[in-house]
């Protein structure tokens, strides 16, 4: 759902890889977690993102949604 960046761009993130060798990061906001993920995505297998929007349960962007986002996100940066 590419309409989830608009309302949570600037709430934080957390990268989670499913890897016991990359440790999770969290990001100050959901536009950071993205280009973090679009930069290092060779390097990041399994990897899911925790939205910190005060959602309980907090949303989860994985998959084919995550690869859209990241797609999306490339576009917008050239």
């Amino acid at each position: 759902m590419p309409d989830r960046i608009p309302g949570n761009a600037r709430v934080p993130a957390t990268v989670h890889c499913w890897s016991e060798d990359v440790p999770s990061q969290t990001f100050i906001s959901l536009e950071k977690a993205l280009a973090y993920c679009k930069k290092n995505i060779g390097e990041l297998p399994a990897i899911e993102v925790f939205v910190h929007c005060g959602q309980v349960p907090e949303p989860i962007i994985s998959g084919d949604e995550l690869a859209a986002l990241i797609k999306a996100k490339r576009r917008n940066l050239i």
